[in-house]
């Protein structure tokens, strides 16, 4: 006989929409941080074509990475965990032609397989660009981290993200033809794209109960801005203002949760593990250490909703339910 279910991962997808960002080095970071709070973490190197991860971590050439599992050479994730601090586990990714490319239902396998994994909290490391495999890594996680510096590409390029994922969530609320209907003729086109508050306004007397799913989603999609390279007290004022620029438009607390100061000591270097992870002399690490805090610390029953949370459901409905799909976002 099997034993109990084991609770699915709370997952943490590190994003931004922009390369050179400082995604991957955000994501070390947390991991070590949360492992730090005594909770396993398995960080897993999702930036799909891209991957170079395992670097920070002092290792050129990983010996397993997602590679094994996209050839089924595993059946899971948990052979491609390779320890890399005593509570913390990284998969390593792949930079192979064509990996960033997957089918709808190898993003599924991939989701799931994530959500499978021992541990308690999964951080993925996610690509650039608004793919379909970005998208969709980003929008089934609980916590959704976008990073961004005070640039217009990096603040453009975020929110271009944001909006990708969020649209493709309350496009897969719909639960039959009738419903994505009225969505898609709500939202509008491309060139006269409403904003999610004028798209309610257009549904809801259509379709109330519809508008009421739309609204209880996106009021708790686990959003938060990361200010990173951050030169002086002016670029945190630009990024906070972006939060009520991110709720007026697409119905989305997004707070700026951390800010991250330019430093030396996170300034990379052309050896594996040189300037990627802080220490405790840096400022950077007492910033981890309270970002780390509040996520482990955020109900993650309000975050999934009541009923994800009662069935102790790995993904979202709508992922499951339109596994294969590939829709416009």
């Amino acid at each position: 006989m099997s034993g109990p279910r084991k609770p699915p991962p709370r997952i943490v997808a590190i994003a931004g929409g922009k390369g050179g960002v400082g995604k991957s080095t955000i994501a070390a970071n947390l991991a070590l941080a949360i492992g730090r709070l005594g909770l396993r973490t398995v960080i897993v190197d999702a930036d799909l074509g891209a991957a170079n991860l395992h670097t920070m971590f002092g290792a050129l050439h990983p010996e397993r990475t997602l590679a094994d599992f996209f050839d089924q050479r595993v059946a899971d994730l948990a052979p491609l965990v390779t320890q890399v601090a005593p509570t913390v586990g990284l998969v390593a990714g792949t930079s192979r032609p064509g990996s960033a490319n997957l089918a709808g239902i190898q993003r599924l396998r991939l989701l799931r397989a994530i959500g499978h994994l021992d541990t308690d909290v999964a951080i993925l490391d996610v690509g650039a660009g608004t793919s379909f495999n970005v998208v969709d890594l980003v929008a089934a996680a609980d916590h959704k981290l976008f990073v961004m510096t005070p640039s217009l590409p990096s603040l453009h390029n975020a929110y271009a993200l944001m909006k990708a994922c969020v649209h493709r969530v309350v496009r897969k609320l719909s639960h039959d033809e009738t419903e994505q209907g009225l969505i898609d003729a709500a939202l509008g086109a491309e060139t006269k794209a409403r904003t999610i508050p004028q798209l309610l306004g257009v549904l809801r007397p259509l379709d109330a109960y519809l508008a009421d799913r739309i609204v209880d989603t996106l009021l708790r999609f686990g959003v938060g801005m990361v200010a990173n390279l951050v030169g002086n007290d002016a670029d945190v004022a630009a990024l906070g203002r972006m939060s009520p620029l991110i709720y007026d438009h697409l119905l989305v607390h997004a707070p700026l949760v951390a800010t991250l100061r330019r430093t030396g000591a996170l300034a990379g270097g052309l050896r594996a593990g040189a300037g990627t992870l802080t220490s405790h002399a840096d400022e950077s690490y007492a910033v981890f250490a309270r970002l780390a805090s509040a996520i482990a610390g955020t109900d993650l029953a309000r975050l999934r909703g009541e009923q994800r949370a009662a069935l102790a459901q790995t993904l979202p409905l709508w992922v499951t339910r339109t596994a294969g799909e590939e829709q416009t976002p």
